[in-house]
């Protein structure tokens, strides 16, 4: 009988991966596009804000990682393996939802810009990472193509993270996102900067 039931239990382990494959598959594209799409509202939440439409599209588009993950978690045979090995993307994409919710208010009330620099900085972490994440699963099979688009990503996130943060600090001379692009720029290629 317990050779029976190990039978069974392969056996729905192995559809539940053929499954969990053709799902990516068929994901791998748009979620490629709507990782591009988040990382670029990103850009444009730093350094212009987001109107309420594009703020709408960017939680959507979160909404949709998130569900994402979860049928992915839910298929996987061993669950815990599958936490263990994407346990960066469950905190990045489930962390900020849970905090965003108990602590908004506080925020609100408290009108702490500490506070709403740490919500942002959780939502630039989720985004980085499912952008990260995103890219390397697309162009992993291209290894030179990987590392450009990886640094790319890497330089226009960071020049909107360092322009959104250091923009209003008196005396900063990145008082716009072209001159934290070139900061950023000259941090990453080592040449340095003022």
């Amino acid at each position: 009988m317990n050779d029976a039931n190990q039978v069974s239990r392969q056996s729905i382990d192995q559809e539940r991966r053929e499954i969990l494959q053709q799902i990516e598959e068929w994901l791998e594209t748009p979620l490629l596009v709507l990782s591009f799409v988040w990382t670029a509202l990103l850009i444009i939440e730093f350094v212009w804000g987001l109107s309420p439409f594009f703020n709408a599209v960017s939680t959507a588009i979160w909404i949709t990682f998130i569900v994402n993950f979860t049928l992915r978690l839910l298929l996987a045979p061993q669950k815990l393996n599958y936490l263990k090995h994407n346990w960066l993307t469950a905190i990045a994409l489930f962390l900020p939802a849970v905090w965003m919710f108990r602590m908004a208010r506080i925020i609100r009330v408290l009108g702490s810009t500490t506070g709403m620099q740490g919500l942002q900085l959780l939502r630039v972490l989720a985004r980085i990472n499912q952008g990260m994440k995103t890219l390397s699963k697309s162009v992993s099979r291209r290894g030179f193509g990987y590392v450009v688009g990886l640094t790319l990503f890497v330089v226009m996130i960071g020049a909107a993270g360092m322009y959104a943060f250091e923009r209003n600090i008196t005396g900063s001379t990145l008082t716009n996102y072209g001159n934290a692009l070139w900061w950023t720029a000259m941090v990453m290629t080592t040449m340095g900067s003022d």
